[in-house]
């Protein structure tokens, strides 16, 4: 990596701090500059506003996201089943830094910002699931009969709703426990005869 690209890389890595900690509409071009201790013709060398900026984090955040995607889908090693669990919890940790809160105000900031967020991921969640689920299928370790989309939102949304506190909190469960019996009921039900023997082994 040559000298501008690792400027670049270091501009982008603590813009995703400062825009996930503090907040996209708290966070000033000339505070990041200072932060890095560069002059903001520098800084303006790499980014020529705020917004280009936050288009750029963006997908900077979601295309290291897909390289670690690639490395689970591609993984030979591991069964079908397992890359789902791994791509859940994969998408949980990558996520889970993103508050409410941070989210809403880039809704209201820059709402054209907001809708390529969640563009890219609807695309890269419910995309790299449904993916899963098809060649599952025509493995014949998925049934054929339940369409991929209807599965793989209702992992998703299984999965948010054990995200919220007050479900944690009701069941008292941790994360971990519940997303386990959780998958494995989702799981059960969607698997073929050959696919459920495989799994429970």
């Amino acid at each position: 990596m040559d000298k501008d690209s690792k400027k670049r890389k270091r501009i982008l890595e603590y813009a995703l701090q400062q825009f996930v900690t503090v907040g996209y509409s708290k966070v000033s071009t000339s505070q990041i500059a200072s932060d890095l201790k560069m002059s903001k013709s520098t800084f303006y060398k790499y980014f020529t506003s705020k917004e280009e900026l936050l288009f750029a984090v963006i997908d900077d955040f979601y295309n290291l996201f897909e390289q670690e995607v690639q490395s689970i889908i591609n993984d030979d090693r591991v069964e079908i089943t397992e890359k789902v669990q791994l791509f859940i919890l994969s998408v949980r940790r990558r996520f889970s830094q993103l508050h409410v809160s941070v989210v809403e105000d880039l809704r209201r900031a820059v709402p054209e910002a907001y809708a390529h967020l969640e563009e890219r991921r609807k695309s890269i969640i419910t995309g790299t699931l449904i993916g899963m689920f098809e060649q599952g299928a025509r493995d014949g370790f998925f049934r054929s009969d339940i369409p991929p989309v209807i599965i793989a939102n209702v992992l998703i949304q299984a999965m948010q709703h054990l995200e919220h506190p007050e479900v944690i909190g009701r069941l008292e469960y941790n994360f971990v426990d519940m997303f386990h019996q959780v998958f494995s009921v989702i799981m059960e039900g969607s698997l073929s005869e050959e696919g459920r023997e495989r799994f429970r082994s």
